[in-house]
């Protein structure tokens, strides 16, 4: 386990080696294809009966260790038989609530600094329009 180094995946970038997934162990792979701009983290697993390949992100935005530590926490709940999907899109939604929370108080902010008395919101459901004052 642990074969990658930072010092490796600098070696493969500089001298512009592409390939599509090399292991770092643990299901942890790097891959840099000639199609993309920076190579991808992937955490590779089989849960409940199926293959799964899950984008940890870009490297080097997370880093060789931050790749392992996530790589750690989804064999964990593969261990104790939790579902890794579930438990991702989990936080996806809890983090695209907690920015879109960010700026609607951004917003009421703004609004109040400028003197603002009263908001109207304008919500749209598939084509049918909601309002709240």
């Amino acid at each position: 386990m642990e074969k990658l180094t930072d010092e490796l995946i600098a070696e493969w970038i500089e001298g512009g080696q592409r390939f599509e997934m090399r292991g770092d162990g643990g299901g942890l792979y790097l891959g840099f294809r000639s199609d993309q701009k920076r190579p991808v983290w992937l955490f590779r697993f089989r849960q409940f009966g199926e293959q799964h390949k899950l984008t940890l992100g870009n490297y080097p935005a997370v880093s060789l260790e931050s790749a392992r530590e996530l790589a750690r926490s989804y064999r964990k709940l593969i261990d104790s038989d939790e579902s890794v999907i579930a438990a991702v899109g989990n936080k996806r939604r809890k983090d695209r609530d907690q920015e879109l929370a960010r700026t609607f108080s951004a917003l009421l902010r703004e609004a109040s600094l400028h003197g603002a008395k009263r908001m109207t919101v304008t919500i749209e459901f598939g084509g049918e329009e909601s309002w709240a004052n």
